[in-house]
Formats: C-alpha cells, sequence, structure tokens
C-alpha cells in the first residue's frame, strides 16, 4: 500500500477512560487508527513492536510521572514519531519542561475537537515533511561522495574529505576513521573528527573475520562501526561516538549505502597510490640512467632533493609538503630525455640555439609527467624551476611570487647544486663561492629569503660537522 494511503496510526497514553474513548471517537472518524495504553511500559513495548505516526502523552498517569516516557522513548533504536503532550496540568512550566524533553506541542485539557485534530495534523505533516528533507538530504551526501570519488584519488585528501562529509551527516561526538594496514591486517586510525572528553579512542584494531559481517555494528552503548567493503575485503572502519544519538532504520541503511561507498573509494586511491609509487620508482631509474650518462651530473636529482628538503623544513612545510617537493626534485630534470645526448653531454659552450633546446626541457617534463596525475605542486615546481624572479626566466616569464614556492625552492636548490658540481667547461666552486652567487643573484634570479635559509642552512651544517 502506498504510504499516503496507509492510514495513520496514533499511540496514546491515557488512563481516564472516558477520555479514551473520546479520542478513539474523534480519531477514528477522521480515519486515524488508535493504540490506547495507561501506562508506560505498556506503551513502550508496543513501541518496539509497531510503527506509529504520531503520541499523545498525558503527563499524569497513576504512580508515574507522563514525562518519564521521553527519557525511555530515547533508549528505543527507532525512528521515534512526535509527542504531543495533551495534559489538564496546564503551566508554563509543565509545558516548558515537555518541549524540552522532547514534545512537538502542547495542549491542555479540556480540549476541542478541532484543537486535537489540528495538533494531530500538523505534527504529522511536519514530521513527514522533516524525513523526506532528511531523505534528500542523505541523497544530496551521497551525491557529494560520489563527487569526492570522481575528484580525489590522492589518499590522504580522501580521508580528510570522508571524516568531513560523514561527521556533518551523522553528527556524532566522535568520528573515527580507520584504515587497513595489508601487511599487519590492522586497521589503524588516520582521521578523527570532535571531542569527547569521557572518549579514549583506539589507535588500531583488529578484525576477526568470522565475526559478524554486517555493514553496521553497535560495539557499546554509545560507540558505532561501519565496515567499508572494497570489491573483496574489508579496507578501513568508520566509529561513531555519541552520548545521545540514536541511529534509526534509515540512518542504517544510508550507512550501510555510504560504508559501500566509502570502500571503494579508499580501494581505488589505494590502487591509484601503488600505481604512482611504481610510475615514480621507474620514472627515478630513469633519472638515474641518465645522470648516470654524464659523470658530471651523477646524483644531481638526489642533491637537489637534500637542499630542497632542508628548505623546505626550515620553512616549516608540513611532511606531506616536504614528501611533495622531494618528489619534484627527483623530476625536475626528467625532461632532458627527450633532449639528444650530443646537447646534453657537450663537453663545451652551449650555442645560442642549443640554449634554446635545453630550455624547452620543462615543456618535456610536463608532457612525460602526465600521465601520473601527480600532485598539483609537484607538476608546478617541475615545470617552473627554471623560472627567475625578475621574471626573465622560463618558461613563462613568470615572476616574484606568481612563481610556486615550490619552484622557487627547488630554482636555489638546483643552482646550488650545480655550482658546487664539477662541469666539463668549468671547475666546481668552492661552498663559499657559490654562496656568494646565490647572495648576488637574490632579488634578481631568486627569491632572496629562500636564498637567506638556504644560507642559513649550510651554515648550521658547517656548526654541526
Amino acid at each position: 500500500m502506498d504510504l499516503e494511503e496507509r492510514k495513520k496510526r496514533i499511540l496514546i497514553l491515557e488512563d481516564n477512560p472516558g477520555i479514551q474513548n473520546l479520542y478513539r471517537e474523534i480519531l477514528g472518524r477522521h480515519s486515524y487508527e488508535t493504540a490506547v495504553f495507561d501506562d508506560i511500559n505498556s506503551a513502550i513495548d508496543s513501541l518496539k513492536k509497531e510503527k506509529f505516526d504520531l503520541i499523545i502523552l498525558d503527563l499524569q498517569l497513576p504512580g508515574q510521572d507522563g514525562l518519564n516516557f521521553f527519557e525511555q522513548l530515547k533508549t528505543l533504536n527507532i525512528d521515534a514519531p512526535p509527542v504531543v503532550v495533551c495534559t489538564g496540568l496546564a503551566s508554563v512550566e509543565n509545558a516548558v519542561e515537555a518541549m524540552k524533553k522532547g514534545a512537538s506541542d502542547f495542549i491542555t485539557k479540556p480540549f476541542t475537537m478541532d484543537t486535537l485534530l489540528s495538533s494531530v495534523e500538523r505534527n504529522i505533516r511536519i514530521d513527514e515533511i522533516s524525513k523526506k528533507i532528511t531523505e534528500i538530504e542523505m541523497i544530496r551526501s551521497i551525491l557529494e561522495l560520489n563527487k569526492i570519488i570522481i575528484s580525489i584519488t590522492e589518499i590522504e585528501e580522501l580521508c580528510t574529505s570522508i571524516i568531513d562529509l560523514v561527521y556533518n551527516i551523522v553528527r556524532p561526538d566522535v568520528a573515527l576513521l580507520y584504515i587497513k594496514d595489508n601487511d599487519t591486517g590492522r586497521f589503524f586510525l588516520r582521521r578523527t573528527k570532535g571531542t569527547a572528553s569521557e572518549f579514549n579512542p583506539s589507535i588500531n584494531l583488529s578484525f576477526d573475520h568470522n565475526s559478524n559481517n554486517d555493514i553496521f555494528n553497535r560495539i557499546s552503548e554509545n560507540l558505532f562501526e561501519v565496515k567499508l567493503f572494497g570489491k573483496k575485503d574489508i579496507v578501513g572502519i568508520l566509529r561513531f561516538y555519541s552520548r545521545e544519538k540514536i541511529y534509526d532504520d534509515r540512518d542504517l541503511h544510508f550507512l550501510s549505502v555510504f560504508g559501500t561507498l566509502i570502500g571503494i573509494a579508499l580501494e581505488n586511491a589505494s590502487l591509484i597510490q601503488q600505481l604512482q609509487e611504481s610510475y615514480i620508482s621507474a620514472i627515478r631509474s630513469l633519472v638515474n640512467s641518465l645522470e648516470a650518462k654524464d659523470v658530471y651530473t651523477k646524483n644531481h636529482s638526489e642533491q637537489v632533493a637534500y637542499y630542497a628538503v632542508a628548505i623546505g623544513k626550515a620553512l616549516g612545510m608540513d611532511s606531506a609538503s616536504l614528501e611533495s617537493l622531494r618528489n619534484a626534485a627527483y623530476l625536475h630534470d626528467i625532461g632532458k630525455l627527450g633532449i639528444k645526448d650530443e646537447i646534453i653531454l657537450k663537453k663545451s659552450f652551449l650555442t645560442e640555439e642549443e640554449r634554446e633546446i635545453i630550455k624547452k626541457h620543462p615543456l618535456i617534463t610536463r608532457e612525460i609527467l602526465k600521465p601520473l596525475r601527480i600532485k598539483k605542486e609537484e607538476m608546478e615546481a617541475c615545470l617552473y624551476h627554471h623560472e627567475r624572479y625578475n621574471g626573465d626566466g622560463y618558461p613563462e616569464g613568470l615572476a616574484g611570487e606568481k612563481i610556486p614556492l615550490m619552484a622557487r625552492i627547488l630554482a636555489v636548490a638546483d643552482s646550488l647544486s650545480a655550482m658546487i658540481s664539477e662541469r666539463p667547461y668549468r671547475k666546481k666552486m668552492e661552498i663559499k663561492d657559490a654562496i656568494k652567487e646565490l647572495r648576488t643573484n637574490a632579488g634578481k634570479q631568486f627569491d632572496e629569503k629562500i636564498v637567506n635559509v638556504l644560507i642559513d642552512v649550510i651554515e648550521n651544517l658547517k656548526e654541526a660537522e
């Protein structure tokens, strides 16, 4: 039967037989089904077994305070219907207390038929609209997750987006995301959001494959778990700690769908990361092959990476940015693979025409790296590391801080490495002479702040020796 055709069902908690019959008469005449109880325990038992669209509650029951009903209602794992308090104990204090406990409306006895029907119809309708809005919000969230899955393939960024989105939807006190370590089979905590002083989350979890495989599980009274399944196995676990939140059937269905989508997203991101690492490893091997051709440039990329990361650390970069900087340092000259050996290995000064060919290597680097889909900042660092702070560099003639920070760092580290290395057309410089050259060109070829940072790094290394 369609939802709109089904009769609305109302649970009534009222001890007065005359008023019970009045409810049955008025509501029955207007096509409502009623279930009448005169004590809280019987009403709660019925709510556990049957679905109702509204509850009408009297606050004055034999030997019981009707307000206690709200406390017991919160313990049920159901989508609780709205509660209309209807009582002869009419006072501002009672009304305020009932609303604080969770009442949707408050009417007094004696009531008129119009007052009762108006309250019943209004609260059922508001509840229906609220549920529809919630369903629309869930659909919107799933669409948002699909967008994240499509657009984000970097696992750290994906983890951050997942925990933010889930936290905003589920609204727990604390949300936790665990990712499986394939070597140990354990799940390690990667992201958290929210706080609760009494809750101390586990740093890692083990999973028994013979245990319950349901996507959603209650771990304890306040702790809930959603398993994140990939195509074949569990790849992660979401946990929610909530002091008061009750998850109903709609929440469970949504979290089950959500968990499956997240699991697939994490699995795909992990596979892409593995492919990227393999691709970077292969390119590093090519870089080593390129540098091995020329005794003068051997280990150049290693040296550039060393100085670039040292600068990055001194600037306070986080670990992810330092890793990107290290990758860019290794890859920045890969475009020279596309230039003839007789130019790359020439033992005398290059002609103007040969220099113009060499200047194309950042563009060639970009083309080589495109299939890798590396981070934007890594690609920009490789592409722009020959730009000059005064705008006289290549390939685009960027100037000042329009040159990305990582590219400015690479420019300084790359030049230092070149100056202190032997070249076929000149002897290597002493470190003090290289520093002098960097200072001379600070503000023209190089970012002066980065030059000063590198000099400080070098001075500190000398002191440590």
